[in-house]
């Protein structure tokens, strides 16, 4: 009798013990619905070039569409932080910067969050002693679907502390001329002259060269008396516009998207000719704002800060007739 109940005492003990073990599992085994919502994304900091993870770097993190600020972070001694609350879909500028900068930020990266988006690793000069320049980034879309010219000159005003925006600059500033239908054909100006088109036009946007963004900085510093000189650097040679460059010196240049090859395709005719031009299918203009270990930094005016190879940068620069705009005090 004294044994079955020993053993009937035991069972039922046990039984006790694996409830309590059942219940306080139920945390861990079903996580709180916020929990699960709450998906985080490693951001790693790292030396442009080395990739060497820099540790106590913020990183600020804006609407890309608003510029809104939605948070800030401290990385940890390992380059490393975590960040919660991002949402699927949308597009974020994460930009790096010292903690001993208040009053200064570093280069910004455009990320787009997918639900599949757990990792980001970015890199960032900005805390090494380079001679390049801290180009705000400024995007054309979905404002400008073909507006990359006007775009990046904005950006470079900017970053000399001009407080206008692209919408402005290309309303006030920007000398363009509309594409019309005449007996079946399309009429237009000399790209080297007006903008041909409307850049805020998905379907009638096309391109200028570089003396009309010449021109466009031009009138605005003239009828705002801003103390800025521009020059057209078109011609130069990748040693005069890195020269430039390591001194601080944005400069905007032409090239191709993606430094894919030029792509021609009849265009329209120019007005007061009889004869149709042929047009780049795929021209399009960046601030050349830093260069480093054989590497090109660029700030897109699709994309944000990118980093290209020297080499497939300039052979894309030479093939869109070497052209290049600067700006300086």
């Amino acid at each position: 009798m004294f044994k079955r109940s020993k053993v009937s005492l035991s069972l039922l003990l046990f039984c006790i013990l694996l409830l309590s073990a059942l219940l306080g599992g139920c945390t861990s085994i079903f996580p709180a619905k916020d929990e699960q919502s709450e998906k985080a994304i490693k951001i790693l900091i790292v030396e442009f070039g080395s990739g060497t993870p820099i540790p106590n770097m913020k990183v600020n993190i804006r609407d890309a569409n608003t510029n809104e600020l939605v948070m800030e972070k401290t990385a940890d001694a390992n380059g490393e932080v975590d960040i919660y609350g991002l949402q699927d879909g949308k597009k974020y500028l994460f930009t790096p910067s010292s903690i001993y900068e208040s009053e200064s930020e570093g280069i910004a990266q455009l990320v787009k969050v997918e639900e599949s988006t757990s990792y980001i690793r970015l890199e960032t000069y900005y805390v090494r002693n380079h001679k390049g320049a801290n180009v705000p980034v400024v995007l054309q879309k979905p404002v400008f679907p073909h507006g990359c010219e006007i775009t990046a000159l904005t950006a470079v005003l900017q970053f000399y502390g001009a407080n206008v925006t692209k919408e402005v600059m290309e309303k006030k500033y920007l000398p363009k001329e509309p594409l019309v239908r005449a007996n079946g054909v399309w009429i237009g100006p000399d790209p080297a002259k007006k903008y041909a088109g409307n850049p805020a036009s998905e379907t009638d946007g096309m391109y200028a060269f570089a003396p009309v963004i010449e021109k466009a900085a031009q009138n605005y510093i003239q009828q705002t008396k801003t103390a800025l000189k521009v020059r057209n650097m078109t011609g130069a040679s990748k040693e005069q516009i890195l020269n430039k460059v390591n001194k601080g010196i944005p400069v905007i240049t032409w090239v191709t998207l993606d430094l894919t090859p030029p792509q021609m395709k009849q265009g329209w005719t120019i007005k007061g000719t009889d004869h149709p031009i042929e047009m780049y299918r795929n021209l399009h203009v960046v601030v050349v704002t830093g260069y480093q270990d054989g590497k090109v930094i660029v700030m897109d005016p699709l994309k944000g800060y990118v980093v290209h190879n020297e080499e497939d940068f300039f052979k894309s620069f030479k093939e869109m007739k070497s052209q290049a705009i600067m700006l300086e005090k």
